[in-house]
């Protein structure tokens, strides 16, 4: 295969956008969860352990999402910035 990029701007930026989207859902579904998780009716020792399990594995998850996407956008819109570029010069 080439190394020649062979993309639309305007598409690469729609899944930049698409991955800030697909962040944003994650993030939301774990404030769901962390809420369904204070909402149980549940009282003792064993929640209190399985609450600060999931707020770590939250926390790491949420971090680890954030930047990887952050990069990826980055990435996606330099990429649309340079084909943008490499489209006005052309003949």
């Amino acid at each position: 295969m080439s190394d020649a990029v062979v993309a639309d701007p305007d598409d690469v930026k729609r899944l930049a956008r698409e991955l800030e989207t697909y962040r944003s859902k994650i993030q939301d579904a774990s404030k769901q969860a962390q809420n369904a998780i204070n909402r149980a009716n549940w009282k003792d020792r064993q929640k209190q352990q399985f609450e600060d399990k999931f707020r770590d594995f939250q926390r790491q998850t949420d971090r680890f999402v954030d930047a990887q996407v952050k990069d990826f956008v980055k990435q996606l819109n330099a990429l649309a910035h340079d084909l943008e570029k490499a489209r006005s010069h052309r003949f």
